[in-house]
């Protein structure tokens, strides 16, 4: 009988610790390399040529392509070779370019997908930093995935919050982009 009772305990003991590391905590991941980069946009208005490093490719139908569609902007594609600083100055000196499209994507809000790659080219930093993903433009801080890199930043992987810093009206915005990267190599 008592072997039985012993058996039954040991059971009951496994039991409780396998249960116990069934469920482990979540871990907390920390950055393991961090940058804050300002990239800046002037889109092309029919008139600002000399200074526009964006302009939309595709709108929808009968629009315009030096002006923003109504509606949200819903159906337009902008492609852009903008000007990455330091600092949230567009007349600083830029350490590499941003460059890629955005596509407005929703017709009931302001919200857009991106992609595009940093290609930075500094004394501080060689190589490229890719991002996708959506951007709810009137959300203050919206993070979008880090997919890959080369040189300084190959393979790394991780999460940028980007936050509109500056805009007017629809001709200049500024985004602070806040990098975090998770996978290093």
């Amino acid at each position: 009988m008592e072997a039985r009772y012993s058996i039954a305990f040991y059971f009951l003991m496994l039991l409780a610790l396998s249960s116990a590391f069934a469920f482990p905590s979540k871990k907390q991941y920390k950055p393991c390399k961090q940058l804050v980069l300002y990239f800046h946009d002037i889109i092309y208005n029919g008139k600002n040529a000399g200074n526009a490093t964006s302009a939309i490719v595709a709108a929808p139908d009968g629009a315009n392509l030096t002006i923003l569609a109504g509606q949200f902007h819903f159906g337009n594609i902008a492609v852009f070779d903008d000007p990455i600083t330091l600092d949230n100055n567009l007349h600083s000196k830029p350490v590499g370019r941003a460059q890629g499209l955005y596509i407005y994507d929703t017709k009931n809000t302001f919200t857009s997908w991106l992609g595009f790659t940093f290609v930075l080219n500094s004394t501080d930093h060689q190589g490229t930093i890719t991002f996708s993903g959506a951007d709810p433009i009137m959300v203050k801080a919206r993070d979008i995935s880090i997919v890959g890199g080369t040189g300084d930043f190959f393979m790394h992987r991780g999460i940028a919050t980007i936050m509109t810093d500056a805009f007017e009206g629809e001709v200049y915005f500024r985004l602070r982009v806040d990098i975090k990267f998770y996978e290093c190599w």
